[in-house]
């Protein structure tokens, strides 16, 4: 295995973990993944060149990029946003292109270097799993993650760090949301579900019992955080397989299925704590008993990208918040996002964003089209599975969400590794 390989996949394993280590507003890791990206620069071209799922793929970010780059040097020209922002946007799009063709990189070159990131990924639960209060090093764990925090700043995540402290030390389990490096369980539920997708395609590539190990690892450390969306999706992903796909025993599968699911709803509705104790989120549809204001946060952030289709500041954001709230009186809505990264798109894109996002789309699923059946409802169940989890909460792809992009060019692996076998047959 060679070193720079190895490092390309440990960097792309770590994203989001060193988050308060910048240089002029770029993460360390960040910095060093642009530097192989310009290192492997040449073998970047020819890739466009001989690859067309990547040229295409290259094409759509390049036309995100230039449409948010118009989209905030308009704004910050006539001054409703600084300059800095149109820097740093620009600099987040390019870095998805270069994300993207480092893990088709080691990709390309031998799976080995994606088990790496496999690795590191099952250290990153490990880690999580002995900060729990259950652990007897939990305290001992948690002033290891404030060292990667020591700088930050932001109230989110002083209020984090802090309850995750009080949660420890007074031994609360039953509300502990399991976070590991990562500054909360939200930023931990979207490493897990592309964690999730990436491990199960390589179980049900490859065929090997650590893949399935990890796997149910995973979902145990998804439990611990409470994140429903994200025990939905995994669940979604994992079952709707089984459901779908053209594998033996197809119609057992299917019958299981059924027959678990109305027994699994029965229970749930049977008692409401039943996976864990009374304090528990994962059985409650809405936190501390009030009705869920995420309906009114969609509608609310659908509402300020039509009435600001061609770029919205946060000023704007505000109005159109307190035009919501004198409609519907949630205070919900003055004090939170959208939470729902599909709406988002439209917050860093502008309204053409959905028009350009729709099309890309389009495009995945032509070349998902191409794969073998099994792989076909795979990628498709993952593709929905994410739209579950992130349709409750802030980051998107394209926007915040970098894991996932390896999983999508786990589509151009699995192509490629198609015609591969095909050539081989013919010959």
């Amino acid at each position: 295995m060679k070193i720079p390989y190895i490092i390309i996949a440990v960097l792309l394993a770590i994203d989001n973990i060193f988050i308060n280590f910048k240089i002029n507003g770029i993460s360390y890791d960040r910095l060093l993944e642009f530097m192989f990206f310009g290192f492997f620069f040449k073998s970047f071209l020819l890739e466009i060149k001989n690859n067309p799922f990547f040229k295409k793929w290259n094409t759509f970010l390049i036309l995100f990029t230039i449409l948010q780059l118009f989209v905030n040097f308009k704004l910050a020209i006539v001054g409703k946003i600084e300059f800095e922002v149109v820097y740093t946007e620009f600099v987040k799009c390019i870095s998805f292109i270069a994300f993207s063709y480092l893990f088709l990189l080691i990709a390309n070159k031998d799976i080995r270097y994606v088990n790496v990131i496999v690795f590191i990924h099952f250290l990153i639960c490990i880690f999580a799993f002995l900060q729990h209060p259950l652990s007897p090093v939990a305290a001992q764990m948690l002033e290891i993650k404030k060292m990667l925090y020591v700088s930050v700043q932001s109230e989110p995540g002083l209020a984090n760090l802090g309850n995750e402290e009080a949660y420890i030390s007074g031994g609360f389990a039953e509300r502990y949301r399991l976070s590991g490096p990562f500054v909360s369980s939200i930023n931990f539920s979207y490493f897990a579900i592309s964690s999730f997708a990436i491990n199960f395609y390589l179980y049900l590539r490859y065929k090997r019992n650590y893949y399935l190990a990890f796997l149910i690892v995973l979902f145990i450390a998804s439990i611990f955080s409470q994140t429903r969306s994200l025990l939905l999706a995994e669940i979604f992903l994992v079952l709707g397989y089984f459901f779908f796909a053209p594998i033996k025993r197809h119609g057992f599968y299917k019958l299981a299925i059924v027959t678990g699911a109305f027994f699994a709803i029965f229970l749930v509705y049977a008692s409401k704590d039943l996976l864990t104790g009374g304090n528990s989120r994962i059985t409650k549809i809405s936190s501390e008993g009030q009705s869920d204001a995420r309906p009114l946060l969609w509608a609310t952030g659908i509402y300020a990208v039509m009435n600001y289709p061609l770029g919205i500041t946060d000023q704007d954001y505000r109005t159109a918040k307190l035009q919501m709230f004198s409609k519907y009186g949630n205070p919900s809505i003055l004090h939170l996002a959208s939470h729902n990264g599909l709406i988002n798109i439209g917050f860093h894109y502008s309204f053409i964003g959905y028009i350009l996002f729709f099309y890309f789309i389009l495009f995945l699923l032509d070349y998902i089209k191409l794969l073998d059946s099994e792989y076909v409802v795979l990628f498709k169940l993952i593709l929905f599975s994410y739209l579950i989890h992130t349709s409750f909460h802030n980051n998107f792809i394209l926007n915040a969400d970098y894991p996932f992009l390896m999983v999508l060019m786990l589509i151009n692996v699995n192509f490629k590794d198609k015609n591969h076998q095909n050539k081989n047959i013919n010959n």
